[in-house]
């Protein structure tokens, strides 16, 4: 079924279009009365052009159906006066209240004849003065016993204080967006949940499950549906940028004390309705529906409890074109359901706007509907959740939970044990034999506000764990423990040394500069993430330079080095000096990208030293296809050595120079010679390089084959340098382990959360499975020039988008003759023609070690 361009994919499902521009322009908030009534949020203060021809104030419009024949034959205007309203909401004893930007209004009709008589503002930002929308208050909902709740958005890293209509301030620099609580009349104001990007819209489910539509930062996805509690925090902090990867950020509740996401969402989710409200079938039940305005669809999402909270998918149940932009949810209590159509994706007001409805059809057999504010239904894991959230006293209770594998009951210990009462057997907890539970008594602690929490934190910093170890650093950073500093190099030293735990160090040596806590504490900047984040002159340098550090530490240091030419010389010496193979191999990669003669030549003479280690002649010649290297012809030798490895590289090399005729004689001498031949990987890289026939391979689409095909002995080591070649290019979009580029996701930890046959599939059909936050994104120019990239940003006279060739590129809108979203990934297809079955198959064991 197609409407006007919409198409529904569950056919037991009808759309109507009930109302259109011009008698609706950007429609977002909506909801229904008890008489059915709908009342429609009519945006004109969102970013409007100057030549806007709309009023200069928001509306609220009303539609009544007023002869019963499912069409609306009344409109008025309920209220007006509002500037950048974002969303409406009935409180459960009748009053319409509306979210704007900064404020948050009540309004009151008390003739009942669909006309606001009067209006209150009850809660406000007092700071920032200036604030972008979608960063601001975005959204409202209200519980069944006497609480509002206020999605906050994460203000763009600005200072921001908001008050409650008693005069209840809270307060935030830096930190990410907020679910904010206050009684119904605006006081009691508390923060009740954070960690957010921009949590566009919350509501509540049958069991009385408070579930947040999340969008996500730049780089850091999917957008989530989040299952909020009293405390939680789901891991963004605005003070660490826009990017969303961060050390002491969390994304899916991988940093201790934060929580995962119940679901992933696709890109810009606006609005969520219980399905239940709604008259559709019976498989919906227990589900939310979600508008996802930048994928121009609507989904479903199932859910089910896993522990106690929730996990879920989605599904997609309409699906538009590109002026197809749904926002906002409500429903009657027929079970129609209404949404807001903003048409066009561009934010500034634009005088397009719709407004559908969505129902079963009249033979489907429908799910048991609920009225918005029945009673939440009984349900053991929130009754058990609830109960945990509101215990005080019992300890043990609360330490057994330390332990379990539910994070939401972790979570709930934590609570429990930050409380005053339980500080001194906390502290004894500091010396249990498990780990976990010294992880999670360090979390309460840090929690507690303890009067001690630097001497605490300290002796954490010695703990056996690295996690432990490292909760420790980000409790010191992010509390400005600025007496610590000297010590923090100890969780480097106490323990075993691990990656994570190094970035982590070098975040929170930052923090505790002297120059950044006086700018932080003293909110010099009032955007917290302009204060810079700077380590001291030479740092990383330092770290390189001095033997008595762990090699592991100076290695991993090398790829911190902001401009690795600059340490040409050290890095240099470093070859000549160091014995340590892991250290090595670090200043051969920091090297391959420090173009230099000099450097092109030292590479040179490793790639030919008989007496070094194999891999390290290997990924020298690796490093050398950057080079500007005029002595190639020495490397044509290597192709006739007895070690594989070395051979395959020294081919691979030589590939860019197969046209050479010196080239060509000894790759095609060493082809036919059997004996010297007997490696499959080397035949298929000279074959390759020769542009001859390497044998029948399964069409890209047949992942059974291709998995048979490439099965078989592989070397994770050459791999890497596959991934890191000039043949494959993977690095120049995707980084493993702080190298490569970021136009693509950070494969870091990509063989957790592929297996083999998904790292197959995303090699071959790069297109078939697009994660939403890595869309690609296309402006064409009126005079031929094409960019391609992601984060694609459309004002009203510019179009932004970043680009792996020049980062963010800027153009005039009216310069474009086209733009939108690119129909394939970002990541072109045919890679496997430019790899032999072999580099394949080390390629799939370097990523599947990740």
């Amino acid at each position: 079924m197609v409407v006007d361009g919409v198409t529904v994919l569950d056919e037991r499902l009808e759309l109507t279009l009930m109302k259109q521009d011009p008698e609706i322009v950007t429609p977002i908030g909506i909801a229904v009365d008890e008489k059915d009534r709908v009342y429609v949020l009519e945006s004109h203060t969102h970013l409007p052009p100057k030549d806007y021809q709309g009023p200069d104030h928001d509306l609220i419009k009303v539609y009544e159906d007023g002869n019963g024949d499912g069409n609306w034959d009344r409109e008025s205007v309920f209220a007006e006066g509002l500037f950048e309203g974002l969303n409406i909401a009935f409180s459960p004893e009748g009053h319409l209240f509306a979210v704007t930007s900064k404020e948050v209004w009540k309004f009151y009709d008390e003739d009942g004849d669909g006309i606001s008589e009067r209006s209150e503002k009850l809660m406000a930002f007092t700071k920032p003065g200036q604030v972008y929308a979608h960063a601001a208050i975005l959204s409202i909902a209200f519980d069944t016993e006497g609480y509002m709740y206020i999605g906050r958005g994460n203000t763009g890293a600005a200072h921001w204080i908001f008050q409650g209509s008693d005069g209840k301030e809270v307060s935030g620099y830096g930190d990410g967006g907020n679910i904010l609580r206050a009684k119904t009349d605006g006081t009691e104001l508390e923060i009740f949940s954070t960690g957010y990007w921009n949590p566009f819209d919350l509501k509540f489910d049958n069991y009385g499950r408070l579930l947040v539509a999340d969008n996500d930062p730049d780089s850091r996805g999917p957008n989530r549906l989040v299952h909020a509690v009293k405390g939680s925090d789901f891991g963004y902090q605005s003070l660490f940028g826009g990017s969303g990867i961060h050390p002491y950020l969390a994304w899916n509740g991988e940093l201790p004390g934060t929580l995962p996401y119940a679901a992933p969402l696709g890109e810009s989710p606006s609005g969520l309705l219980n399905a239940n409200l709604g008259r559709l079938p019976q498989d919906y039940h227990d589900q939310m529906l979600c508008t996802i305005w930048e994928e121009s669809s609507i989904v479903r999402i199932a859910l089910e409890e896993k522990g106690l909270s929730l996990t879920g998918s989605t599904e997609v149940i309409l699906r538009g074109g590109k002026n197809f932009r749904p926002v906002a949810f409500a429903a009657d209590s027929k079970g129609n359901i209404y949404f807001t159509d903003w048409v066009e994706r561009v934010y500034p007001n634009h005088g397009k706007g719709k407004i559908w409805k969505l129902s079963a059809k009249e033979n489907t057999e429908h799910l048991a509907q609920r009225s918005l504010y029945d009673p939440p239904i009984a349900n053991e894991k929130v009754k058990r959740l609830n109960q945990l959230l509101s215990k005080s006293t019992n300890f043990d209770q609360h330490f057994k939970n330390l332990q379990s594998n539910d994070p939401f009951v972790r979570h709930t210990a934590v609570m429990g044990l930050s409380r005053e009462v339980h500080r001194k057997k906390l502290e004894q907890a500091m010396q249990d034999a498990s780990a976990d539970v010294r992880l999670s008594a360090l979390l309460a602690l840090r929690h507690s506000d303890h009067p001690r929490e630097a001497a605490l934190a300290r002796q954490f910093l010695e703990d056996p764990d690295p996690e432990i170890r490292r909760m420790a650093l980000i409790w010191i950073g992010s509390h400005g423990l600025a007496s610590q500093r000297e010590n923090l190099e100890r969780a480097l030293t106490a323990g075993d040394f691990t990656t994570q735990l190094f970035e982590t160090y070098l975040e929170t040596v930052k923090l505790l500069e002297p120059q950044f806590q006086k700018a932080y504490q003293n909110k010099q900047e009032e955007i917290s993430k302009r204060i810079p984040l700077e380590l001291p002159d030479e740092f990383i340098a330092g770290i390189v330079s001095d033997p008595s550090n762990p090699s592991q530490m100076r290695a991993f240091a090398l790829r911190y080095l902001e401009d690795p030419a600059d340490q040409k010389e050290l890095l240099l010496e470093f070859l000549s000096l160091e014995k340590e193979e892991y250290l090595l191999m670090e200043v051969i990669q920091t090297l391959a990208n420090v173009p230099d003669p000099q450097v092109a030549d030292v590479l040179l003479q490793i790639s030919l030293s008989t007496n070094k280690p194999v891999n390290l002649r290997a990924e020298s010649l690796s490093a050398l296809s950057r080079q500007p290297l005029k002595e190639w012809r020495e490397i044509i030798p290597l192709l006739e050595v007895s070690s594989e490895n070395l051979a395959i590289a020294a081919a691979r090399y030589l590939r860019a120079k197969s046209g050479e005729e010196a080239v060509k004689l000894a790759m095609e001498r060493v082809l036919n010679d059997g004996s010297t031949c007997d490696s499959e990987g080397l035949r298929q890289q000279l074959m390759l390089a020769l542009s001859q026939d390497t044998g029948q391979r399964p069409d890209p689409q047949e992942l059974d084959a291709w998995n048979s095909l490439l099965e078989g002995p592989a070397d994770p080591d050459r791999g890497r340098r596959v991934f890191y070649s000039n043949t494959s290019l993977c690095s120049t979009c995707h980084v493993v382990g702080a190298r490569g580029g970021d136009l693509g996701p950070d494969l870091s930890n990509v063989g957790k959360s592929k297996d083999r046959r998904g790292l197959i599939g995303s090699i071959l059909l790069p297109s078939e499975e697009m994660s939403p936050e890595w869309q690609g994104w296309f402006i064409e120019m009126k005079d031929g020039t094409r960019y391609d990239g992601r984060q694609i940003d459309v004002g009203y006279e510019d179009i932004k988008l970043y680009t792996q060739a020049e980062g963010f590129v800027q153009v005039k809108k009216a310069d474009a003759l086209e733009y939108g979203m690119s129909a394939t990934s970002l990541m072109p297809e045919g890679l496997e023609k430019r790899l032999s079955n072999q580099d394949l198959k080390d390629l799939l064991a370097f990523l599947e070690s990740q």
